[in-house]
């Protein structure tokens, strides 16, 4: 699994790591009941603390994305990837901040729909955030 951190950027560490996997299945470089590198493992290639990785992990199983096993994180299919109430609400929140941030700049529709459009094509392109 590659993963590439950016300890400059705003985004959390653990914020990054969410949306890498996310990506990675995605483009199907991760795939449903793959395993994921132990918390110590991932944690020592990248360089970042286990506690980070452990966040992100459960941040995931709160998703519904990873399933938390015995031998350690799995990739759920995707048949089985339901948005739980609680990411639901947060899912909302996001896109409240965002439409309200483009009717403040006054965004039409169709610049929503090209941003939309392109925000797209960067993810199959498989690039993340």
């Amino acid at each position: 699994m590659f993963i590439h951190i950016k300890p400059e950027s705003d985004t959390p560490i653990y914020s990054q790591l969410i949306y890498q996997i996310k990506t990675g299945i995605l483009k199907k470089e991760l795939m449903p009941g793959e395993l994921l590198p132990s918390v110590r493992s991932l944690a020592g290639d990248i360089g970042i603390n286990m506690h980070t990785v452990n966040k992100a992990y459960n941040y995931l199983v709160r998703e519904e994305i990873l399933i938390n096993q015995k031998k350690g994180f799995q990739i759920k299919n995707r048949e089985q990837m339901k948005m739980s109430v609680e990411y639901q609400e947060e899912f909302k929140t996001k896109l409240t901040e965002l439409m309200i941030d483009a009717a403040v700049y006054q965004l039409s529709e169709q610049e929503l729909k090209e941003m939309q459009q392109a925000v797209n094509k960067k993810i199959q392109g498989g690039e993340a955030k």
